[in-house]
């Protein structure tokens, strides 16, 4: 990475992933893409894992715990865990405004929002590590459905065609769980 500012660029000396999410971040807020830190941690720490932060804490520090899960859990959740194109990106900053307007007004709907995401985390971890992947499906529609309300029903999060089909295999009972990637998704599910 080079540096921005006026005069001659300077490279970032990048040694471990920990500065590398730190560099990418600042790239990205450089560029006003409104992007965080989870996309980086999870395309740069390989494997399961947990990323955390403390928002009490700046400048942000990130932490990643690894989750190691048995060879039988591992061949059983890649059994049933399938990625599809939706064929509509959405552009993150957009949506990311929205949630930041929201997280603004500090109101205890989306305060609440914010502790159940955190819940649903640790919750996810503990249904792999028991290998409860019908637990797990529960737990990805929790968060489908908070992921919705920190940015709006209105925001596009979620375009209709996807909320039908997600409907549709849940009713038709040929998924556990379902929700579109990311802040903008990038129109996988």
């Amino acid at each position: 990475l080079s540096g921005m500012e006026d005069g001659p660029a300077e490279a970032v000396q990048v040694n471990d992933s920990t500065s590398l999410i730190y560099a990418v971040l600042m790239l990205e807020q450089l560029l006003t893409t409104g992007g965080g830190w989870q996309d980086n941690i999870g395309g740069l720490v390989g494997g399961l894992k947990l990323g955390t932060s403390d928002a009490r804490v700046l400048p942000l520090q990130t932490k990643v715990r690894r989750i190691d899960l048995s060879p039988a859990s591992i061949g059983e959740l890649n059994r049933r865990l399938a990625l599809a194109f939706s064929g509509k990106p959405r552009l993150a900053k957009n949506i990311l405004q929205n949630v930041l307007r929201r997280w603004a007004g500090r109101s205890g709907e989306i305060t609440g929002t914010v502790e159940r995401l955190v819940e649903g985390a640790s919750e996810a971890i503990s249904r792999l590590r028991a290998g409860d992947l019908d637990g797990l499906g529960g737990v990805v529609n929790r968060y489908r459905q908070l992921k919705i309300a920190m940015a709006g029903a209105d925001s596009g999060v979620e375009p209709d065609f996807v909320r039908s089909l997600l409907d549709l295999l849940a009713s038709e009972g040929a998924i556990a769980g379902g929700a579109l990637c990311g802040a903008g998704g990038g129109g996988f599910l």
